[in-house]
């Protein structure tokens, strides 16, 4: 175990052991191509930037970088890019924690010192009346009792309020810290019980998006994903509700990129942001995600069931509040549940507008639900 060990508990001595089944023939090939592949994608990333006027900001190539690598066919070289572009964040997300969890272990770690303090008190008291009452049952003279007794009294009543100031001091320590725990969780990141991001971050990010003017503003857009009916009239009971919306959640998280946002809004329904989309990839990243779901095996209680959602989508208008976004993504699902449609695409009515949506039909290509 090494000597500059600092970690709160210490260390749990577990060892990681690098481990390969590939030759080192097969491992080279990869490489190589990987390495094509990463020019290759990173090229028409930045063509991307120039041709859509998306300006050059390093989250703006990183979102338009994974959506052109998620198309990659050959799954050895995605992951081993992948698997270079984590290790850049890797140390960054590690000290992050590691602050974090050190700054509230501290907190943790002085209650433990100052209840050890109080119960050491406790029991010198206890050792104390212990002694004394040792010495008041070898008195014999009565008045030489009653004064020992209210000098025991005395020290006794003494050492109590001690106690009680040590003990409120310590209610008070563990309500600072439960009040922090709760704004870490209030302001974090990610839903813990789904393991996506939580619904506040979600709308501070729209917030966010929707200050940073015209003048920067890229093509973005907005989904909200809705369990079908067919997929609620199979979940039965809270639990598999429960477990499809997890495993709903853990699929659709894994689609976005980094700079993209997923969140539940209750009720079944996701809400979902995507960066750097133009109008014109609205429909396949729609598709995209229903087919992710749709090609899932999912099992509940032994029973297989078809992870089926409808979406309405829309493009983000910075010009309108998070939440007047959010409505025109639900009216497109409204409708598309109207029409028995899978997904159905907001189109705005405003004559800004107009010539692009006649340009392009959202409902070219849909399909009904079977």
């Amino acid at each position: 175990m090494p000597d500059n060990n600092n970690d709160f508990f210490g260390s749990l001595g577990l060892e990681l052991e690098s481990e390969s089944g590939f030759s080192s023939e097969s491992a080279d090939s990869t490489e190589s191509i990987a390495k094509e592949k990463l020019s290759e994608i990173s090229k028409k990333t930045i063509q991307m930037l120039d041709d859509e006027n998306i300006f050059p900001f390093p989250e703006n190539f990183e979102s338009i970088f994974e959506r052109n690598l998620n198309q990659e066919q050959n799954e050895d070289v995605k992951n081993k890019i992948r698997n270079v572009l984590e290790s850049r964040h890797h140390n960054a997300n590690i000290i992050a924690l590691e602050t974090t969890i050190n700054s509230s272990f501290a907190s943790l770690k002085n209650i433990f010192e100052q209840v050890g303090a109080l119960f050491k008190r406790l029991e010198g008291l206890e050792s104390k009346v212990f002694s004394q009452l040792t010495e008041i049952d070898k008195i014999q003279n009565p008045l030489a009792v009653k004064n020992a007794i209210k000098i025991l009294l005395n020290d006794t009543n003494i050492t109590y309020k001690g106690v009680f100031d040590q003990t409120r001091s310590v209610v008070e320590n563990y309500a600072k810290m439960y009040e922090s725990f709760l704004h870490i969780k209030k302001n974090s990141m990610f839903d813990t019980t789904l393991g996506i991001h939580n619904k506040q971050f979600f709308l501070q990010k729209l917030e966010r998006e929707c200050l940073i003017g015209k003048d920067f503003a890229g093509e973005n857009a907005l989904f909200i994903a809705a369990f079908s009916p067919t997929l609620l009239s199979s979940l039965n009971n809270k639990r598999s509700l429960l477990s499809a919306t997890k495993m709903v959640s853990k699929i659709l998280f894994g689609k976005i990129g980094k700079e993209d946002s997923i969140c539940h809004l209750g009720n079944a329904e996701f809400a979902i942001f995507v960066k750097n989309i133009p109008q014109s990839q609205i429909r396949d990243t729609t598709i995209d995600f229903i087919d992710s779901l749709k090609k899932s095996t999912v099992f509940l209680d032994d029973t297989q069931i078809a992870l089926e959602l409808i979406i309405g989508a829309s493009r983000f208008d910075i010009n309108l509040t998070p939440q007047e976004n959010i409505q025109n993504a639900k009216s497109a699902l409204e409708s598309a549940k109207s029409e028995n449609k899978k997904f159905e695409i907001f189109k705005a009515a405003s004559s800004e507008g107009a010539d692009e949506d006649e340009e392009f039909d959202s409902d070219f290509g849909n399909f009904e639900i079977p």
